[in-house]
């Protein structure tokens, strides 16, 4: 692909997850819940825009690991509701409730494309470097903290406060939290470096 088509292409996908992230935290705060900006997937849309725009793939990377086990976990309820009309966890429950806004829907199908559409756009800037779960652990721990200081527990954001999927591992819940985010995050790091597509290209100024 040539240097200046690949550049639009990544504009319009890096604007098009931008607007779109824009687009569900302003539907959040017409809700009277701006909080939601804490959700990691609104995060997520955010900073896989900026990492596109600015041609970083790490920091598409970075949300990458986080997010493609929950969206997974999402995608096969949403279709399963689809198919046999009824949940199979309850986690795209809401997508289905009457009182569910279209624009709410809208934002939310964003589930079925961002991880390949993230990891297409991560394979034309170039992978540079595997080790943004390092990144994705500094977010995770700092987006709980926010959640948990400035989140109402009701609203239960990134299911912090409560299991969105009935998980026991016998340890207090914020432990099982913690020991399940992390270990999806870097699991998924390591299954998806092993991707063609996420071979690291060196950087030809750097050549000799």
């Amino acid at each position: 692909m040539e240097k200046k088509c690949k550049s639009i292409l990544l504009n319009i996908i890096g604007v098009f997850f931008l607007i779109l992230g824009i687009v569900a935290i302003a539907n959040s705060t017409y809700n009277q819940n701006p909080i939601e900006i804490l959700y990691l997937c609104y995060l997520g849309l955010i900073l896989i825009g900026i990492g596109i725009l600015t041609k970083r793939s790490f920091i598409i990377m970075s949300q990458v690991y986080i997010l493609t086990i929950p969206l997974m976990v999402w995608n096969i309820d949403f279709l399963y509701w689809i198919i046999f009309n009824k949940p199979l966890f309850g986690v795209a429950n809401y997508f289905f409730s009457e009182g569910y806004s279209i624009i709410g829907k809208i934002v939310s199908l964003q589930h079925l494309f961002t991880i390949p559409l993230s990891i297409y756009a991560a394979g034309l800037i170039g992978i540079k470097r595997k080790d943004a779960w390092k990144w994705s652990f500094i977010q995770i721990i700092l987006v709980f903290i926010a959640v948990t200081l400035f989140s109402p527990p009701e609203l239960n954001l990134n299911c912090v406060f409560n299991p969105c999927i009935n998980i026991h591992f016998g340890l207090p819940y914020k432990l099982t939290w913690f020991l399940t985010i992390f270990s999806i995050t870097f699991i998924t790091s390591v299954l998806l470096n092993l991707l063609p597509i996420m071979k690291v290209k060196k950087d030809k100024k750097n050549k000799k």
